[in-house]
């Protein structure tokens, strides 16, 4: 089997977010579709190892916030590459609650959707949940982030627990580089180069510290 085919499919980027309790918790998502329009359902899946896919079967309710091209690296950062059981994830972004008081991200997003789960079914990995739609806002006329994007222009990395991750054949080249131990974001340059950067330099992607960065001498991975 060729995966690299799967590339061609499309994919937007999404933040899902529900409660734990009275805690806010979320995750990055890529696969978010609507099923059907009368009632407007959704499908969308979400990693069974993420503490929101727990959260979700408990509450049985979640919100979808709609990325778009302006939203910050750093949210990826957030969202993708950490564990709500750890932090308070929207603690770090601007965010509103919805009437009935679940999270979604306020800025650099297209819109938010509240839903209601109808049922949900394990497919491996990951689970596939099924919801109305009862509550749809348009917030900014911005883009909204493709999966394409993320990787072409941000030069974000796909983590594993991602529907769509693919593992992938890479090419070695001779080039000093230095990599985030957080999501993987690379910084082609030499030592000097690096060290000459101000010490308050952080991760583009996720926000981490200059003192996160691993060096790769002379095996740069594209």
């Amino acid at each position: 089997m060729n995966k690299a085919v799967l590339h061609s499919l499309s994919y937007g980027m999404y933040v899902i977010g529900t409660k734990d309790g009275k805690r806010n918790v979320g995750c990055v998502v890529n696969t978010v579709t609507q099923s059907t329009s009368n009632p407007v359902t959704l499908t969308v899946c979400i990693n069974t190892d993420n503490y929101t896919n727990i959260c979700v079967k408990q509450t049985k309710e979640f919100t979808v916030s709609i990325l778009s091209e302006k939203t910050k690296a750093n949210v990826f950062g957030i969202f993708g590459f950490s564990s709500s059981r750890d932090k308070d994830k929207f603690a770090e972004v601007p965010f509103s609650l919805t009437l009935s008081g679940l999270p979604y991200i306020n800025e650099g997003v297209t819109g938010y959707l509240q839903c209601k789960v109808i049922n949900f079914i394990e497919n491996f990995t990951h689970t596939i949940f099924i919801a109305e739609v009862q509550e749809a806002e348009n917030l900014f006329k911005e883009p909204p982030m493709t999966y394409a994007y993320y990787h072409n222009v941000i030069k974000g990395k796909t983590p594993p627990k991602a529907s769509s991750y693919v593992e992938e054949k890479q090419k070695v080249s001779l080039q000093e580089s230095f990599v985030c131990s957080v999501c993987g974001w690379t910084y082609l340059g030499s030592k000097e180069e690096f060290e000459r950067l101000p010490n308050d330099f952080v991760c583009p992607v996720c926000g981490a510290t200059k003192s996160a960065f691993i060096p790769q001498l002379n095996e740069y991975k594209k």
